[in-house]
């Protein structure tokens, strides 16, 4: 079942498959096709690299609109801002507050209480997220953490105009209603901002940022889910939205998740 998952990747994820990004242990990205050693990586997409990419073996991205502006994907990027806050339980469960800087508490493996709280918040977020469009928008979705400051939460559209796909994005942001403006049109940031009952220290990406590539040779880029991050070195995974909230734990069983779009089944 395992030798699913690459065609799964590839169906779900990649609409342009004439050229990839890669991503270097700096954590930084190129497109292939300007990487002068071919040897390992070629041209666009193969099952090779799929192979590869799921194994940890390398890290690629992909371009989520083609040259006749169509995408398939859609994704909501939560992530940890600079600054915010972790509440820590006190005497008879009162909430303390902590200001703190998330990014760099959440790469401190032993700052056990401020990691926790930010798991339960962020898990809250993408939960909140794929019920949306899993049941508002009617459409497959799945969760992946980044392995970096954050997760993604997809929504499976298939072939459509980039216009709709990116259209899916923002349509997500605003039937949840709780997200406002935070910068330009694609960034929000949670309406309540309290330490307590908020969510101050996360902000949403919308992905595809454009309704068309409008002249531009690759837009912009999301890296696969699965396989490694390099900027962390961290692996990453499909969420387990059946889990506790707290808990974020892989998705037992990717190939069903991405088969059938469920990401709560």
């Amino acid at each position: 079942m395992t030798s699913d998952l690459p065609s799964l990747i590839a169906k779900r994820f990649i609409q342009r498959r004439d050229v990839k990004a890669v991503q270097f242990s700096s954590g930084a990205w190129s497109p292939d096709r300007e990487l002068r050693d071919k040897s390992q990586h070629g041209l666009g997409f193969k099952m090779s690299h799929l192979n590869a990419h799921i194994a940890g073996d390398a890290t690629y991205g992909h371009y989520l609109i083609d040259g006749d502006d169509r995408a398939r994907v859609f994704a909501l990027d939560i992530d940890l801002e600079k600054q915010g806050y972790w509440i820590e339980n006190g005497p008879e469960c009162e909430p303390i507050v902590h200001e703190g800087q998330p990014r760099e508490l959440w790469l401190d493996r032993t700052a056990t209480e401020a990691r926790e709280w930010y798991k339960y918040q962020m898990k809250m977020l993408a939960t909140m997220f794929a019920r949306v469009i899993t049941k508002d928008m009617e459409l497959g979705c799945a969760v992946a953490y980044s392995g970096s400051k954050g997760i993604h939460v997809y929504g499976f559209m298939g072939d459509a105009p980039a216009l709709q796909v990116h259209e899916g994005a923002l349509l997500a942001v605003d039937t949840l209603d709780q997200f406002e403006p935070l910068r330009g049109k694609v960034f929000f940031q949670h309406r309540n901002q309290d330490p307590v009952s908020g969510y101050p220290s996360f902000s949403v990406e919308a992905f595809p940022k454009q309704p068309s590539l409008d002249g531009k040779d690759l837009g912009n880029l999301l890296r696969l889910p699965l396989g490694r991050n390099l900027k962390s070195n961290d692996p990453t995974f499909f969420l387990d939205l059946t889990s506790p909230m707290g808990v974020m734990s892989p998705h037992p069983d990717p190939v069903r998740l991405l088969e059938s779009g469920n990401p709560f089944a």
